[in-house]
């Protein structure tokens, strides 16, 4: 089996456009359609349907793609392994993050990872907790940054408990308060990042039946920030998402205290890479530090 051509057909479905999957991988467009056009005769099927806006996978290719990952994710591992047995560090760790881990976390790790393994590259891929689970049970990362999920199939290390906290508009009424009751959110004209169902957000006002009266909601924290900031709201965030933020809005902590779990996600295989296992390792050392 030729691996490189399902490389090829991962860039494809990424960008779902030859061209763009060219650009990436360093191919012209008729040199990516031979290629796809060569697999679809080895499989015997088409792997792409015209939409549209382009192509996207066809069914028969949807149903393949976790199985292709993890065909790739086996070729870097045992890559790795020989690369590691001959004393030349060499490959690529996949990170599926939140984007404050991303920010506050991955670098310092990746940092402290590189002094002794230069050779190891990193694609770094930022989404919310439903996507990175996901992400890791379809092999398309190797790791997860995210929060604990109840009944997710991927196994949890845990590494930090994140206050969540208060976060209000300047001047607000609450702000004259040290400490924020959890009951103060109800019926309260809240902002949310993407109400769902598993979300922390959720979990805790589940938990505590809280109902704010949701007003907003928005796809990223950060976005959240900025509604606050106008007045069109108030919030509840992470620690880590506000941590070295300054603006126009108060934050004050929540009675009781509550907290989202976050840790690394990883598949329950344990078909570690040894770059996977060291950087593991890296990161526990300085997150539970």
């Amino acid at each position: 089996m030729d691996l490189k051509k399902w490389h090829v057909f991962l860039a494809v479905a990424k960008f779902e456009n030859f061209t763009k999957a060219g650009e990436e991988l360093g191919y012209t467009q008729s040199g990516i359609t031979q290629m796809m056009r060569n697999l679809e005769r080895e499989v015997g099927f088409p792997l792409f349907k015209k939409t549209n806006h382009g192509i996207s996978l066809s069914d028969e290719s949807l149903s393949l793609l976790p199985s292709i990952r993890n065909l790739i994710a086996s070729s870097e591992s045992l890559k790795q392994e020989i690369s590691f047995l001959k004393g030349a560090e060499h490959g690529t760790l996949k990170i599926g993050t939140y984007t404050s881990c991303s920010i506050h976390w991955i670098p310092k790790i990746i940092r402290e990872f590189q002094k002794n393994n230069p050779g190891i590259l990193f694609e770094i891929i930022e989404g919310h907790e439903n996507e990175i689970a996901d992400w890791v049970l379809n092999y398309k990362v190797d790791i997860g940054f995210c929060s604990y999920q109840k009944n997710q199939a991927a196994d949890f290390i845990p590494v930090h408990n994140d206050e969540m906290l208060a976060i209000l508009p300047k001047g607000h009424p609450y702000a004259e308060y040290k400490e924020i009751p959890l009951s103060s959110f109800q019926n309260a004209p809240f902002i949310i990042c993407e109400y769902t169902y598993n979300t922390d957000i959720h979990q805790i006002l589940k938990k505590y039946d809280i109902h704010p009266d949701i007003k907003y909601t928005m796809n990223n924290d950060f976005s959240i920030l900025s509604m606050v900031e106008h007045n069109l709201g108030i919030s509840i965030l992470p620690e880590l998402v506000i941590r070295g933020r300054t603006g126009n809005f108060e934050v004050r902590p929540i009675t009781p205290y509550v907290y989202r779990q976050l840790g690394m996600t990883v598949h329950p295989s344990h078909d570690w890479s040894p770059a996977m296992k060291i950087f593991i390792r890296y990161a526990k050392e300085y997150l539970l530090a």
